[in-house]
């Protein structure tokens, strides 16, 4: 008879101990992933916001102006809305069939133009917004319990501010509220409202290369906004009114937090409803009116927010 020795396999330990070894290098390799992951995400995001400024510039070159923030009739609030900057540049973003759909001559929130405002728009989405690519009723506004395409980006209206005694940036520059006298032209963005009121025309045209005197490389034009509380409050490409595609800079940190109701809890809720956030951590992307993007710190000095925000505000300033 030949001998044949036993065949020797792993013992219970040292299974354990290989198991613990490849847990620990996943452990160490997981968040190098994920942080791949958010970078592409980021990357990604930041070429959306590079052609919505090249839509942009398209745009001001063949009207010779940007185009309006939006539009409504009538004072604010629910009254009727029209056109609104993001559906503007549809056919510079090779949208030309989708614009095709819409009726100017219709208010926004018109069953004929459902189609456009449910349409997902891919170039208007961020792929680190949780919130972007849903069918949601606005939180206000005359939707009529119709549901709209949330997405990511909202253009900058301006600088708020307020009546005598009320708090001081309660106002903002996506409605009639700027024909108050306190709304001073020196606080405007690039989007702001230019609606009409009783069907008659204000002194608030869409703006132009010239009217940006600031500089374009120094005022902001398009960011981005979502918010992990409250989806109903996020950013609605095709729902121009008021706040749902405009946003206005709050020299408030709490504005910068991608979470509606703790900015909410921290004081008046308006500022809110019109801030600028995303989930890329400590910054957010905005594309400039010179066509640049550049993420700007969520702990930007207020004052450098401020002054970046407004098209002829005349401060010197850099988010540098």
């Amino acid at each position: 008879m030949r001998y044949s020795p036993a065949k020797r396999g792993f013992t219970l330990v040292e299974l354990l101990v290989v198991i613990a070894i490849i847990g620990i290098l996943v452990g160490l390799l997981l968040p190098a992933v994920q942080a791949a992951r958010e970078a592409a995400r980021r990357m990604q995001c930041g070429n959306n916001l590079k052609q919505i400024g090249l839509a942009a510039h398209n745009y001001a070159d063949t009207f010779k102006r940007f185009p309006p923030g939006n539009i409504t009739d009538g004072d604010c609030c629910s009254v009727p809305s029209h056109t609104v900057w993001s559906v503007a540049l549809l056919p510079y973003l090779e949208q030309a069939n989708l614009n095709a759909r819409y009726d100017p001559n219709l208010p926004m929130e018109h069953a004929t133009n459902s189609f456009l405002r449910q349409q997902r728009m891919p170039s208007y989405n961020c792929p680190s917004d949780p919130t972007a690519g849903q069918l949601l009723i606005p939180a206000s506004g005359p939707h009529n319990n119709s549901t709209s395409m949330t997405s990511s980006y909202r253009g900058m209206g301006g600088v708020g501010w307020g009546l005598a005694g009320e708090y001081i940036y309660r106002r903002q520059w996506d409605s009639s509220d700027i024909l108050n006298a306190r709304a001073l032209p020196s606080l405007k963005g690039i989007f702001h409202w230019t609606g009409r009121v009783n069907g008659q025309s204000n002194q608030y045209n869409a703006e132009t290369f010239s009217t940006i005197t600031d500089g374009t490389s120094n005022t902001l034009m398009v960011g981005e906004y979502t918010t992990k509380t409250e989806p109903r409050r996020t950013t609605f490409w095709a729902f121009s009114y008021t706040s749902f595609a405009l946003s206005c800079a709050t020299p408030e940190s709490r504005t910068l937090i991608p979470d509606y109701v703790k900015c909410a809890s921290q004081g008046d809720s308006n500022p809110c409803k019109r801030a600028f956030a995303s989930m890329h951590t400590g910054l957010i992307q905005f594309v400039k009116a010179d066509g640049s993007v550049n993420p700007i710190s969520t702990s930007l000095d207020m004052n450098v927010y401020r002054a970046l925000s407004t098209i002829a505000g005349g401060e010197v300033a850099s988010d540098q």
